[in-house]
């Protein structure tokens, strides 16, 4: 995060990249054929191929703010675009020229420029300079008040305030790695995503404090220096100590540093921190580490002290509470809660007290992502999968009764921001045949919709491979989402080799009714320039289908999706175009696990496989997300010994390729190097590729390099 969390630019830049899908109509053979770098995200060949959208800046209760020549223009729900905030009027008022790196606050009022290690802070309408912060170095960490006037600065482990007055704030001299503040807490499990937690007005923030002093530092070498430096990290194990993690107060004001009296014991997780409206309590979700509980428990900021548990929830499997209360406008404290207590994630409006009202949605669907509501308190927004398994839609709900409106219409997925008062809403479409549209949504009693663009296919002059979106039925009873992706036109009586691309694990949906992958693109040149078929299916275990869906693998990791890819590996073998005796599986991450399991559970099947970042021995993952599937070793014994692919790497026959990043601080690299070491003894011999400096993807151009060396194991041994 090397830029101000809430700037739309980065938001909506990513969001437009990520949230568009691969899954295109099939197409006669053209002229044009794509090359490696054109489907890999990271070069610059590939964003020259997405489709042109609008630059969005931001969307205030007036419309949505569009980078255009002359700067931000404001295009409201009628009429044409109107100047907003142009390069001239920025440099007479900041004497720094462009509007490059701008975001904007307070419905717009507030514009903020980062320009090297500079932050400048302007009223857009009074047009004057509110604030200037001087940043330690060009890219530090930094996270800006509501109203601009103090800048929270992450650097060396610790905190520093930096004033508008120009006075500096520096919390915890005690920083160390093993004391670590401002950061995300618990390796950012529970849909945590910062450290820092401003108060409504601003005049305080909450932060977390996490002391990692009990758990043993694990070693990542960089080699770039002719001495290679060590540079170790916290990473709790499942089963070992873990973090012990406090959340601080800061008065910016008085420079007071206070934390919440929460008690033992000190290794639960604390998700979910919200500010009452008047900024008088702090409420927080506190998940025992067994993660089968989670008391919402309110806190009173004067003190730090607990006023009371107002909602406790339990599960025999597990509980990841994953969205802050957001409380309701006027509402005497009332407030929503996102929940899966019904075994789907539904909305509920609680009372000050912690009594439930009434549950607001409700049946076999997800509530996916929570906007928020509109000024008013009439009614909720959020993105749901309801009307479509593999889509997503804009919904609203009442909350006086429970109406439910879906704001979106027409198969496919769509994504939406909303301003702060949830007047206006940016809408982003895609589907199956459909690259991008855009739309400004006016949401008020009633909806008024304007659509701002609608872009050109930028494949139309490529020759690109047939997508098939279907379903298939586990052995549970469950329908599985599979994408199929087949050259254009298949040769009468030709068998054609096939690739599994698999991931198949938690918090992820491979398989989407929208345009280009939400995942990778690399499907479209294996099948459309080098002749395979690319499947992939969602297996049970995967997300947006229930809770009974998503925890069926609970305590063992790997059965039950194996189950699911052998039901669509049999549904290939019925294809009379698929070569049964070359069928190769990829996958990294989860998917490198799944790929190495199902390359040592089904040698007669899978001939060719390669894994990137893989688990091999869960007992050697993180513990808030392992702990959480296969809660710990001691506890499920078997379930880690069944899962344990280091201890079968005897039973290797086909080809596999290993890949590992080598400063990977999220699978580290022992995982990989143990089944080598595994497979030395056992005498069997998979293939390795190690990608110095990087983490757990390979990114950027070299990217590139990796999707180069994937696509050559597979011609050299399944082709």
């Amino acid at each position: 995060m090397k830029s101000i969390k809430s700037s739309w630019l980065s938001i909506f830049v990513s969001i437009l990249i990520a949230g568009t899908h691969v899954a295109t109509p099939g197409v006669v053979a053209q002229e044009r054929h794509f090359t490696l770098e054109e489907v890999t995200p990271g070069s610059d060949a590939f964003y020259r191929l997405l489709p042109e959208t609008p630059r969005v800046a931001g969307v205030t209760h007036e419309g949505v703010l569009l980078w255009g020549d002359e700067g931000v223009m404001l295009q409201g729900i009628k009429g044409e675009a109107v100047p907003y905030l142009s390069p001239s009027d920025l440099k007479a008022i900041t004497s720094e020229g462009g509007v490059g790196g701008v975001a904007f606050r307070d419905n717009g009022r507030l514009a903020i420029q980062s320009s090297g290690n500079r932050v400048t802070v302007v009223d857009r309408v009074a047009k004057e300079v509110v604030a200037r912060y001087e940043l330690p170095s060009v890219g530090s960490d930094y996270r800006l008040s509501p109203m601009g006037d103090y800048l929270v600065v992450l650097t060396d482990y610790k905190i520093r305030v930096l004033t508008s007055e120009g006075e500096s704030i520096e919390i915890a001299e005690d920083a160390s790695l093993d004391i670590v503040y401002g950061q995300p807490a618990h390796r950012e499990e529970f849909g945590i995503s910062d450290g820092v937690f401003f108060s409504p007005s601003g005049d305080k923030f909450a932060f977390y404090r996490i002391d990692q002093s009990q758990v043993t530092p694990y070693p990542i070498v960089h080699v770039g220096d002719p001495i290679a430096q060590h540079a170790p990290i916290k990473y709790p194990m499942a089963g070992q100590a873990s973090q012990a993690v406090t959340v601080g107060i800061c008065d910016v004001r008085s420079g007071e540093v206070y934390y919440l009296k929460s008690g033992l014991p000190t290794d639960r997780y604390f998700t979910n921190i919200a500010w009452s409206p008047e900024g008088d309590f702090i409420y927080v979700d506190e998940v025992l580490r067994s993660q089968k509980e989670t008391n919402l428990v309110k806190y009173e900021v004067a003190t730090g002290a607990p006023v009371a548990t107002l909602v406790t929830e339990r599960n025999e499997k597990y509980i990841e509470p994953s969205t802050p209360n957001d409380f309701v406008p006027r509402g005497k404290g009332n407030f929503l809660r996102v929940s899966r207590v019904d075994g789907f994630n539904h909305l509920y409006l609680y009372s000050a007290e912690g009594r439930l009202l009434r549950q607001l949605t409700s049946g076999s669907w997800e509530i996916k992502r929570y906007l928020g509501m509109d000024v008013n308190g009439l009614y909720a927004y959020f993105l749901s999968n309801k009307d479509h398994t593999i889509g997503q839609d804009l919904y609203r709900v009442a909350l006086r009764d429970g109406q439910l409106t879906r704001l979106t219409g027409g198969d496919g997925w769509y994504d939406a921001f909303l301003s702060d008062g949830a007047e206006m809403a940016f809408v982003s479409f895609s589907n199956k045949e459909t690259p991008s549209k855009t739309f400004l949504y006016s949401l008020g009693k009633k909806i008024k919709q304007r659509q701002l663009s609608e872009a050109s296919d930028p494949l139309s002059d490529f020759a690109r491979p047939v997508v098939e979106l279907g379903e298939l039925r586990a052995a549970s009873g469950d329908l599985l989402h599979y994408k199929l992706t087949r050259p254009a036109e298949l040769e009468p009586g030709k068998r054609y080799p096939v690739i599994v691309y698999v991931y198949g694990g938690p918090h992820s949906q491979l398989v989407t009714d929208s345009w280009r992958s939400l995942q990778l693109t690399w499907d479209t040149y294996m099948a459309g320039e080098e002749g395979y078929i690319v499947f992939t299916l969602d297996n049970r275990g995967t997300s947006n289908r229930g809770m009974a869906f998503e925890s069926a693998t609970h305590r063992q990791l790997g059965k039950v999706e194996m189950e699911d890819q052998m039901v669509g590996v049999e549904y290939l073998k019925s294809l009379p175009y698929v070569d049964a005796e070359r069928i190769g599986v990829y996958g990294w991450s989860f998917g490198g696990f799944m790929a190495t399991n199902l390359m040592l559970s089904h040698p007669e099947t899978f001939k060719v496989g390669v894994a990137g970042g893989p688990v091999m021995n869960w007992a050697y993952y993180e513990i808030m997300y392992g702990e959480r599937y296969m809660e710990t070793p001691a506890s499920n014994p078997e379930g880690y010994r069944a899962s344990c692919l280091v201890d079968r790497a005897g039973d290797l026959q086909g080809r596999l390729l290993l890949i590992h990043g080598a400063v990977d601080p999220v699978v580290v690299w022992q995982h990989s190097l143990m089944f080598v070491k595994a497979s030395v003894k056992a005498r069997t011999y998979p293939d390795y590729m190690v990608y110095p400096e990087h983490e757990h993807n390979v990114i950027g151009n070299d990217r590139v390099h990796l999707h180069h060396v994937i696509t050559r194991y597979f011609n050299d041994f399944l082709r």
